[in-house]
């Protein structure tokens, strides 16, 4: 095949995920780094692996042929063989369905071939599934015979589930067709940064790009109904944006109403994030605040930061830190597997009674739902259930705080945003929410140590991002430097 007529699985997946990196995988343009794809790569290699030793499983799943093999194999005519979907590749230059005697090869491969693809996570997506239907769309090109299903095999359990190509083909054919358009314009797709630039190498080159155009996508707590909005009225940079800024009107209260039924009925209105004022601060590069935020903790503050995997629902790393006698002391408590997650639970619940008047401080609600999560797996004493109460009524959650409030300089209210805009620097430096569970994956099927320190250093960091250590300030020593500035 020709190579410029044609599309990999690996730049099919990247559409449905970013069109921009399809492009440039596409194009051949190389990555700063290849951090992110050597460890998806390594993750692929080693669940294959695993699966094939997989008792039960292996029996299942014949040794998956590569696509590029499929005119150099043995004789399918009567064995049924799986096709990796990793290694499809689709022409352009074909129809999507030519007769057999009419392939471009001497001998096209006949046979019944299904689709196969090993996704490592306990949840597949409609991507995955889309991913299976490519390579019987492919596999449809070199044999002339479209499979009525593929295979999907995922997770821990290594369940095998059937995935019925007519479900998905529209779709897919659909989204061919858009690779093919962008794959030929002489133009890249619009740049547009989303939630996997995180866990992409190509984030320094795009995210570069973005901050010299002045993009409003990187604004990622806009919705892309909002920038929708803001193109359709002309504006398409955050200093266009900043201009559209006014102070909020302050509403006048009688007197002889403030204290009246009505009133109390009505409270205070809720916060409201202003997009047009988050826009100021970057263009003057100003904290700006509204109001008078203000954060006093009753109890001794306790720097909670979680690690769980999203597609098990399950958590493997709690971090503490807190100042105990004059000094900082740090706790981690790391989860081999599953069966692990309440001796980390009751470690943790024991440390935090040891203190006596604990207040939970953490950077968003993940760690709230983690201390719900727990109480409704693991507490049962009344004691405990009393304690655990109190620690989700009095925590603290620093991003609540700020919403609305205190906008920063930063494209966002993350944690690495802030706390870098902050002064703090992480010690890993793919730093994220979103890579931590790839590297914890990566550990669990190669049992890396190094994946493990970097998991531990990197929880550390976010608690200490928090509070400040290691001489660097953190956003909660930082909270008294704000002042209100607009209102």
């Amino acid at each position: 095949m020709n190579a410029s007529n044609s599309i990999t699985a690996a730049i099919f997946s990247a559409f449905i995920k970013c069109p921009t990196k399809a492009h440039l995988l596409a194009i051949g343009e190389r990555a700063p780094n290849a951090y992110f794809a050597d460890i998806e790569a390594r993750i692929e290699s080693l669940y294959k692996a695993a699966a094939k030793r997989r008792p039960g499983v292996g029996a299942e799943i014949t040794e998956p042929i590569d696509f590029r093999e499929l005119w150099a194999g043995p004789d399918y005519a009567t064995v049924t063989h799986q096709v990796d979907c990793e290694t499809a590749v689709y022409d352009f230059a074909l129809p999507q369905h030519k007769p057999r005697g009419r392939q471009p090869r001497e001998s096209p491969p006949v046979g019944p071939f299904v689709p196969v693809l090993f996704t490592p996570w306990d949840k597949p997506n409609l991507s995955d599934r889309l991913l299976v239907c490519f390579g019987a769309l492919s596999l449809l090109q070199a044999t002339g015979i479209l499979a009525d299903a593929g295979t999907l095999i995922s997770g821990d359990s290594y369940r095998r589930r059937t995935v019925k190509i007519a479900d998905h083909v529209a779709r897919t054919r659909q989204t061919i067709d858009a690779i093919e358009t962008i794959c030929r314009s002489r133009e890249p797709p619009a740049l547009i940064l989303n939630k996997h630039c995180a866990v992409c190498d190509f984030q320094p080159r795009c995210r570069g790009l973005a901050i010299e155009r002045d993009d409003l996508s990187l604004l990622n707590a806009m919705t892309a109904k909002e920038k929708a909005k803001c193109s359709a009225k002309g504006i398409f940079t955050i200093t266009q944006l900043s201009y559209g800024y006014r102070p909020r009107r302050r509403k006048r209260t009688r007197t002889d109403a403030e204290g009246s039924a009505a009133s109390a009925k009505r409270g205070a209105p809720a916060d409201r994030n202003d997009h047009k004022l988050k826009a100021l601060a970057i263009k003057k590069n100003q904290i700006h605040v509204v109001g008078a935020p203000s954060l006093a903790l009753a109890a001794v503050p306790i720097f909670l930061d979680v690690e769980g995997m999203p597609d098990t629902d399950s958590y493997y790393l709690v971090g503490l830190r807190f100042e105990s006698g004059g000094k900082h002391v740090e706790r981690s408590f790391w989860a081999d597997g599953l069966e692990d997650e309440q001796v980390i639970w009751a470690n943790c619940l024991r440390t935090l009674k040891a203190i006596g008047n604990p207040q939970i401080v953490s950077y968003g609600a993940y760690e709230t739902r983690f201390l719900r999560q727990m109480k409704e797996r693991y507490v049962s004493a009344v004691a405990d259930l009393e304690f655990v109460d109190r620690l989700i009524g009095n925590s603290v959650n620093l991003v609540g705080r700020i919403y609305g409030k205190i906008y920063f300089p930063t494209f966002s209210n993350s944690l690495k945003e802030v706390g870098r805009y902050l002064g703090f620097e992480w010690t890993w430096p793919q730093a994220s929410g979103a890579a931590a569970p790839l590297l914890r994956r990566a550990w669990e099927l190669g049992a890396d140590d190094g994946f493990k320190r970097e998991l531990v250093g990197y929880n550390m960091d976010d608690c200490r991002a928090g509070r400040g250590g290691r001489g660097r300030p953190g956003a909660y020593m930082r909270w008294r430097s704000v002042r209100p500035e607009c209102g």
